[in-house]
């Protein structure tokens, strides 16, 4: 866990340690079930009050992204979707269609299941599979401003619409037959209220198949950027959505602290002068999906896109192209 706090700045450490963390989480470079560090080693390691790291940990573990045992320590929280992956479908393996079938024939033999069966299943799986791709597919968040960025996204990315939807806004008219996408940060609330406006119908394993989570907010090359600009350097990063700014602003503040300046600006909310004037002194421009098309027709300097969901996670979600 590579963790950076600046106390002489305007964000707060605890807010600097919440961010940092749950960023690494739902991006996945901290795994499911990884072991962090004690909150006493982490206080050491830091210089911080050891009641700093503390409420920073208790908030993660609020938020469902840490579990703190005594005795065990502090690990990242696992959801039923983590084992959830096709064994020949893990990150860094490729998959081979003729391995897949010989470990398919394999454990239909192991079973003692007919071979009319196993074909059988096989077409039930596929026809699955093509209503799968007819499903509603739906972004799930809790931050209005936010849902627009992910959309787009994903819209670029699919050959299928993909509609968006607040987690406070499901209720029991929800399609069933819908696929939901959601975060880490919002897993388990996304499947709390589903069953909760479904009336409990549906079990923990149909909820896993309704439900996939991805990381989002992979950030390493751009905090690569960030550490290689000199002292006194002007960062604008754009955004449609607050959030993206607020979690910008407090992972640069933490790894820089005010030797740099920073500049958060919510899109359509400043002047066209403003906006121009900010592109001509900025060392360094971010900016969400929305925003880069309108920005390249205003300046040639180099925009460095701030994607929200990682591409690995985008081949992913291919698998429900229509």
């Amino acid at each position: 866990m590579e963790i950076s706090i600046q106390k002489n700045t305007s964000i707060s450490i605890h807010e600097q340690l919440v961010t940092q963390i749950s960023m690494q989480i739902a991006s996945g470079l901290l795994k499911p079930g990884a072991k962090l560090p004690s909150i006493r080693a982490l206080s050491q390691k830091l210089g911080i009050h050891h009641n700093t790291c503390l409420s920073a940990y208790k908030e993660l573990e609020k938020g469902n992204l840490i579990i703190i045992r005594h005795g065990s320590g502090v690990r990242v929280a696992t959801t039923d979707q983590d084992g959830h992956q096709s064994l020949f479908a893990r990150k860094g393996q490729t998959v081979d269609l003729d391995q897949l079938a010989e470990f398919f024939v394999q454990q239909a033999q192991q079973k003692g299941i007919s071979w009319e069966n196993a074909m059988a299943a096989l077409e039930k799986a596929r026809q699955n599979l093509k209503a799968q791709v007819r499903q509603p597919l739906i972004f799930v968040d809790i931050h209005p401003d936010i849902l627009p960025v992910f959309q787009a996204e994903l819209q670029q990315a699919l050959s299928r619409p993909v509609q968006q939807a607040l987690l406070s806004q499901l209720n029991g008219s929800t399609d069933q037959s819908s696929h939901f996408v959601v975060s880490r940060y919002h897993y388990q609330a996304l499947k709390d209220t589903l069953r909760s406006v479904w009336n409990g119908e549906s079990t923990d394993a149909q909820m896993a198949e309704k439900i996939t989570v991805i990381d989002v907010g992979a950030v390493r090359q751009e905090l690569d950027l960030i550490r290689q600009l000199p002292e006194g350097a002007l960062v604008a990063v754009f955004s449609t959505s607050t959030i993206i700014l607020q979690q910008a602003e407090a992972v640069i503040k933490a790894l820089r602290g005010e030797d740099i300046y920073i500049r958060p600006i919510q899109a359509r909310h400043e002047s066209m002068a403003e906006t121009q004037r900010i592109l001509k002194r900025a060392q360094a421009i971010f900016a969400d999906w929305l925003c880069v098309p309108e920005l390249q027709t205003l300046t040639r300097k180099p925009i460095h896109t701030i994607r929200t969901i990682p591409v690995h996670e985008l081949e992913k979600l291919k698998s429900f192209q229509g």
